[in-house]
């Protein structure tokens, strides 16, 4: 069962944060804000504690309609498991922004549910969001951007 995380927890019990990126917006987006988000401990990794260690791993989607990522988290709990022991419970999967909201890469991911579905057949926690662009926050309070 997918859980999305509510603002109070503070994904301690976690290790392992896997970025999911837009294939689209990765040909021409490095995922630096995203990386910097992470680093920083702002926008959706906010609540992470910022003296823990944890394992990133960065991958797109896969492409429209997503259904490639199902195969690479699949592979990833398989291996995690099997070459170190560690649970799924103990990863948890942050849609990027660039999939999640509007913004100047375009419009939130058509496939966003789809993708939600797939994560929770693997019964790894999702997050959403990444980085906060303060641009694009006041672009969707001027209805530039979708809310």
């Amino acid at each position: 069962m997918m859980r999305v995380w509510e603002r109070h927890d503070m994904g301690n019990d976690k290790e392992y944060l896997v970025i999911v990126q837009c294939h689209l917006v990765m040909q021409r987006c490095s995922g630096y804000f995203c990386e910097k988000a992470f680093r920083e401990r702002t926008g959706g990794f906010a609540d992470y504690a910022p003296d823990k260690a944890y394992r990133t791993l960065y991958m797109t989607c896969g492409g429209c309609c997503g259904r490639a990522l199902h195969r690479k988290l699949g592979n990833l709990v398989h291996k995690v498991k099997a070459k170190e022991g560690m649970e799924k419970e103990k990863i948890v999967v942050h849609l990027s922004t660039c999939i999640t909201k509007d913004s100047y890469h375009g419009p939130a991911c058509p496939h966003l549910d789809y993708l939600k579905a797939l994560i929770a057949k693997l019964g790894v926690d999702v997050r959403e969001d990444t980085t906060i662009s303060k641009r694009a926050e006041q672009r969707r309070v001027e209805g530039v951007y979708a809310c």
